[in-house]
Order: structure tokens, then sequence, then C-alpha cells
């Protein structure tokens, strides 16, 4: 399983930190969608479309979406139990509209919450 993730945002890393720690059979790979040769190396994935949506390439080769990804990511390393709960209609509607816009708004939400990893990483919105 792949998930592609932002390097330039601090949350982003943070979380993919933490999916890997619990990652104990090494079954999830880290894909910075800033590699010099990503699109190279991913033809699958359009890169612009993951840096405002999580994506995640499952071992059938299918790819998930935002907290969906988030899901299959945390099912995998078995932490998943409580995400179930945002993926039950109606409250999954309501999770994935508060996932866009935490997206859509991760480096200004970054800059607030991890300002000094924000000074390291430059949280850039511009990159896309």
């Amino acid at each position: 399983m792949k998930i592609f993730y932002d390097s330039h945002c601090p949350l982003c890393v943070a979380e993919m930190n933490k999916l890997k720690l619990h990652d104990k059979n090494n079954q999830i790979a880290l894909v910075d969608l800033h590699e010099e040769n990503f699109s190279l190396n991913n033809p699958n994935i359009d890169k612009e479309r993951a840096l405002t949506i999580l994506h995640l390439q499952d071992s059938q080769g299918k790819i998930w979406l935002g907290l969906d990804a988030t899901y299959q990511a945390w099912k995998t390393v078995g932490k998943h139990r409580w995400l179930k709960l945002i993926r039950i209609v109606p409250i999954r509607w309501l999770a994935d509209g508060c996932y866009m816009l935490f997206a859509n708004n991760r480096m200004v939400v970054s800059r607030l919450l991890m300002p000094n990893q924000c000074n390291k990483l430059g949280c850039k919105t511009d990159d896309r």
C-alpha cells in the first residue's frame, strides 16, 4: 500500500510519522508528492489532485481518497476503531466536508499549530 503525502505540510508529515510508528509490519510506503521524479515513478497519480486530497493506493491498485484513504491506512495498522464512526452516513458527509475544509487550509492550520515546523518546512501553498 502507498500513501501519497505533502512533505511541505507539517501536520501531514506528523500524521505520516505517527502512522509509520504503528506500521510494525512495514505494509505502508510513504510517497512524498514533492520527490524529484514523482510523476515519472507514479504515472497513475495526478500530483496536483493529490496535493488537494490525500491519495492511497491499496495492494490491488485501488485509489482511496481523503478520509477513506485515512481510514484504509489506519485500518492496515490496526488503529481504526474510532475512524469507523466517521465513515457512517450521515456523519460521513459532515466529516468529509470538514476534511476538505482542513485539506484546503492545511498550511494555515500548520502555521497556527506548528509554527516552528513551518519555519523549517516553509508551509508553502504556492507550489501546487
